[in-house]
């Protein structure tokens, strides 16, 4: 070969291998595109049906905190699909308060465990309380709701409040379990210290139990201007009457007399008028028969009455006791009484300084 023929070849070789040094980047660019047309069609698998899925499954199975578990990895790879799931479990939830309280309880305990200042929630365990019979339990946990709330809620707080606190008291005072009242309004008061009618129920309570002083303590709290003014005075005087160690007996109206309340033996309760014309207190055979132990039979005795003079039998019992006042080795008489009332007479009376006030149907009596 010539040197003219190697020189040709050698420039041909060059040209060729500086088209292709030139050429490479676009057909590289070509191939990249193509490349990633080709992955982009290709579905990127995302493992959200499976953890929707899985999700499900163990909520099914009442496994709630696994549940909640997996919620919180779908969360990070679909917050919306994890939003739609979290909104079916707290419909779920209303409904088994009302159905399945066996089941709302631990649902409601994991959803608080993760987010405890959710006042949706905090409001479904308010509900979940109540049905289950805490009720103190859902006033205090409706109490701490409270500052939570906006203006609204706030409002209807306040209402559920009053509703389950007057139906709390009024159960209580039926049962007349005046402690309870006492540890459950001194709770309620350290939220709010100034409720009228938590001090006026707590004071009440204090009284039936015979704590004056605190009575009055309580009373002396109450603000100014409080709906309770009425009740509160009448509450007052009562305590007033208690602390001067007389006895304020009940008297109800009967004709032109009045009745009052005994009990003998610290066991039969009767009727009896107050007849201050009577020398000694007498009962029905009926009732003197039904007493125990037997009545002491001490003799017959000639009384006056309006038929003129008759023999009754007179007897002497255990105990006889009238308000707070009781009376051991009492005497009084039997008589035959086709209405079967008895007679508080003066055999009573006459050991107090007694007075009937009739403006307010009370039987007074102090020490003499």
């Amino acid at each position: 070969m010539s040197h003219y023929t190697k020189l040709i070849t050698l420039l041909l070789i060059g040209s060729l291998s500086l088209n292709a040094y030139l050429l490479w980047p676009e057909q590289v660019a070509v191939v990249d595109k193509q490349e990633i047309q080709k992955t982009s069609e290709k579905p990127i698998k995302a493992p959200n049906n499976e953890l929707l899925t899985k999700a499900k499954q163990q909520f099914e199975q009442h496994q709630f905190d696994e549940a909640f578990n997996t919620y919180q990895q779908l969360k990070q790879h679909s917050p919306p699909l994890a939003r739609t799931l979290y909104s079916s479990w707290v419909l779920q939830l209303k409904t088994w308060l009302n159905t399945n309280l066996s089941l709302s309880e631990p649902l409601l305990n994991t959803l608080l465990d993760q987010d405890p200042y959710n006042t949706e929630l905090l409001t479904l365990q308010v509900d979940y309380l109540i049905n289950s019979g805490q009720i103190q339990n859902a006033i205090i946990a409706l109490f701490e709701l409270y500052p939570l709330l906006n203006e609204q809620q706030q409002s209807a707080a306040n209402a559920r409040l009053e509703n389950l606190t007057k139906n709390e008291l009024y159960s209580l005072s039926e049962q007349k379990n005046w402690q309870t009242i006492i540890e459950q309004t001194q709770i309620w008061l350290d939220y709010q210290n100034d409720n009228s009618h938590f001090l006026y129920a707590l004071a009440y309570a204090y009284y039936q139990l015979e704590n004056f002083i605190s009575a009055l303590t309580t009373i002396e709290r109450m603000p100014s201007n409080h709906p309770l003014q009425n009740k509160v005075a009448d509450l007052h005087a009562m305590i007033k009457k208690a602390q001067s160690q007389d006895d304020f007996i009940a008297l109800t109206p009967y004709g032109a007399h009045y009745t009052i309340s005994a009990e003998l033996n610290e066991s039969i309760q009767t009727k009896l008028m107050l007849d201050t014309g009577a020398s000694i207190t007498s009962l029905s055979s009926d009732v003197l028969n039904q007493l125990s132990p037997r009545p002491l039979y001490l003799g017959d005795v000639t009384v006056n009455t309006a038929n003129g003079q008759i023999s009754v039998k007179r007897y002497q019992i255990e105990s006889f006791k009238v308000g707070m006042q009781t009376i051991y080795d009492f005497e009084l008489l039997s008589i035959e009484n086709i209405r079967g009332q008895g007679l508080l007479g003066m055999n009573f009376l006459s050991r107090f300084k007694f007075n009937i006030n009739q403006q307010t149907d009370e039987l007074e009596l102090s020490a003499k």
